[in-house]
């Protein structure tokens, strides 16, 4: 079983690849970009993807959810990962040496609040947070750090210069495993995602909600995307608290189906196991090498 991911290897994503696979053997491959990630899914490069759809602190992950919107792809499984940022050296060096931080965008914006005491560090953007770790080990500037996970330094053989930086002790990303279309067989599937798009006019989306209503159907998540061909209006992401295999959400797809202009079942799978919370800790500092 090949995995694909974004990223290098010591990302987050690759833990998840690891939680995924439970006690299969696997390999992970990692991609420059999430749209290379997806094109060596459709091609038959790999097996499985990992893509972070959500935040719990920076919300949702649009660039990769929209990537998904007209795909012939199934979602097989929910991971969720806790997002433990870590300050990252070559050396053990002060706080106050530091130059320069880089990370993922996202990792960044996670760690707004934290960063925010120390203007006197330029904040920069790396496509990737163990790439970062990566760039930093090989640069001769000894100034420069990195935010990544504890595993990323442990796994270049870097500096933790502080722990738990994240804005929210209780950051942790969703991500979605997804493989190419096949017939969607539903064992125990307790949640299904689609995205829809119906037609621009007054009482649309209240039309959708009055049909789950109708059919008893929970809603766990909503979120409006641009339809990028249709400039000022907007498609539909949904997941909804059954799967494929119920009856009510059976006849709600089936009359939905009736109003909308496009619809794309992305699949339905089992809820992922959201991490415990117990004992977290925020900005610890820890000196290790």
């Amino acid at each position: 079983m090949l995995i694909g991911y974004q990223g290098v290897e010591g990302s987050y994503s690759t833990i998840a690849c690891q939680r995924f696979s439970g006690e299969n053997n696997y390999q992970t491959k990692g991609f420059l970009t999430f749209r290379s990630l997806v094109d060596a899914l459709l091609h038959d490069e790999v097996d499985y993807i990992a893509l972070p759809v959500e935040n719990s602190t920076s919300g949702p992950i649009t660039r990769t959810i929209d990537l998904m919107k007209y795909l012939d792809v199934t979602v097989t499984d929910e991971i969720y990962v806790k997002i433990d940022h870590a300050l990252i050296t070559k050396h053990l060096i002060e706080l106050s040496e530091i130059t320069k931080v880089y990370s993922h965008p996202e990792a960044l914006e996670q760690c707004y609040t934290y960063l925010s005491q120390y203007p006197h560090i330029e904040v920069l953007e790396h496509m990737d947070t163990a790439g970062a770790v990566e760039m930093v080990k090989h640069a001769e500037d000894d100034t420069i750090a990195a935010i990544a996970g504890s595993h990323a330094a442990e796994l270049y053989g870097m500096t933790v210069l502080q722990e738990n930086i994240s804005d929210n002790p209780f950051n942790t990303t969703r991500f979605l495993f997804f493989k190419k279309k096949k017939p969607i067989v539903n064992r125990g599937h307790d949640k299904t995602s689609i995205y829809i798009e119906v037609n621009h006019s007054t009482g649309s989306l209240s039309d959708i909600l009055n049909i789950f209503k109708k059919h008893d159907t929970n809603l766990l998540y909503l979120m409006s995307r641009p339809i990028q061909t249709k400039p000022f209006e907007y498609g539909f992401f949904i997941d909804i608290d059954n799967g494929l295999g119920n009856e009510a959400l059976h006849m709600a797809l089936k009359e939905l189906k009736g109003i909308c202009t496009y619809i794309n079942i992305l699949g339905s799978y089992r809820k992922g196991k959201i991490p415990a919370y117990k004992g977290v800790l925020q900005n610890e500092t820890t000196f290790n090498s």
